[in-house]
């Protein structure tokens, strides 16, 4: 079985290549420039060549793991915060503890650094919570610098300060504002996304077994995944030597009990599951919300109803059961891979019966 890998995974595991070789850059140039300056702050000295460092394991790591793609950009977005939050809590502490000392004069460039890592949250992470580390972004970063400004006034009245006053505080907050309305816009563009596909659900229906077909099977499971606020697992089910009941009884028949298997299978699962046929014999359940021994006992009654079904003519049948739930930082083709090998395990084991992967 194979699966078309996610267009947007793709382009986001390309645009993180692309942010962690110009980081790379970025930092290996960082270091040579204070190398050469001869009198660099220890922080100058240690920061940068620890961002090539970081960026270079990120990119192998991601590169042999593409699968890793959220993880990765978790990890270079949090190295990103790192690298602009120590160095301003330092000089921020420094300029505190020794009065000779200024922050609007040691303080190094932050606010675009800030900019650039609000950026990058808008585009990499989901909605569901972008809003709030964005807002604890601005209180973390804006905290320390305006506090001091407003009980240092003198410096506050410096250009910098004036500069870092309007970057922290109204700059900030605007940012913040139009990052809320990001978030409800794509609420709402999800929403009339789930209503279309909920709209074209009788063009996406197979005809014979009124279960989805597999392309709006793909769609739908891909919208679950992609916000994953629930649990979400896979019952991979096959209907056991169905080529011989076609070849004994004919294809009529064996449509029938095609029929008459999705329907006992829809019978038996709550609103929220899908019922999806796959291809042939084969079919898929797409379930929200259980764990994984929620997701066996769920198959094991399927396995029941299907053994105690009766069909004339055909007589009793049998299915095998593969199951799989979602793990962190999975993609669907990694679901499937291991539902599909818990399937086979199921077959080679005498069939009739469900198999955990």
């Amino acid at each position: 079985m194979t699966l078309t890998p996610d267009p947007m995974e793709t382009l986001k595991r390309n645009a993180m290549n692309l942010i962690l070789w110009v980081m790379a850059l970025g930092g290996a140039i960082a270091t040579l420039l204070h190398l050469l300056e001869g009198k660099a702050h220890i922080i100058s000295l240690i920061l940068p060549p620890m961002t090539v460092v970081v960026c270079l394991s990120l990119l192998l790591y991601l590169n042999r793991y593409p699968q890793a793609i959220y993880l990765t950009i978790k990890i270079a977005l949090g190295w990103v915060g790192f690298i602009i939050l120590f160095p301003e809590y330092f000089f921020v502490i420094e300029a505190l503890v020794n009065p000779e000392k200024k922050l609007v004069d040691i303080l190094p460039p932050i606010t675009s650094g800030i900019f650039l890592l609000t950026t990058g949250m808008v585009v990499f992470l989901r909605s569901r919570s972008l809003a709030r580390q964005a807002f604890w972004l601005w209180i973390v970063t804006a905290a320390p610098v305006v506090s001091y400004l407003i009980f240092h006034p003198q410096e506050l009245q410096t250009p910098r300060g004036m500069d870092l006053m309007l970057a922290l505080a109204p700059a900030m907050a605007i940012n913040l504002s139009l990052i809320l309305f990001y978030v409800r816009l794509q609420d709402a563009i999800d929403k009339l996304h789930i209503e279309r596909l909920h709209l074209t659900e009788v063009s996406e229906k197979d005809a014979l077994t009124k279960a989805f077909n597999r392309g709006a099977g793909e769609r739908i499971l891909q919208t679950l995944i992609d916000k994953p606020a629930q649990k979400i697992g896979i019952i991979l089910c096959d209907i056991d030597r169905f080529k011989r009941i076609n070849d004994t009884y004919g294809h009529l028949l064996g449509d029938r009990v095609l029929q008459l298997f999705a329907q006992s299978c829809q019978a038996n699962l709550r609103k929220q599951d899908t019922l999806i046929r796959w291809g042939g014999e084969e079919f898929l359940i797409v379930v929200s919300g259980d764990d994984e021994l929620e997701l066996e006992q769920l198959a094991e009654r399927l396995r029941q109803v299907i053994a105690e079904l009766q069909i004339p003519e055909v007589g009793k049948i049998t299915a095998s059961f593969g199951i799989a739930s979602l793990r962190s930082q999975e993609n669907i083709i990694d679901l499937f891979a291991r539902a599909d090998r818990a399937l086979y395990q199921a077959k080679g084991l005498g069939r009739d019966r469900v198999v955990r992967s």
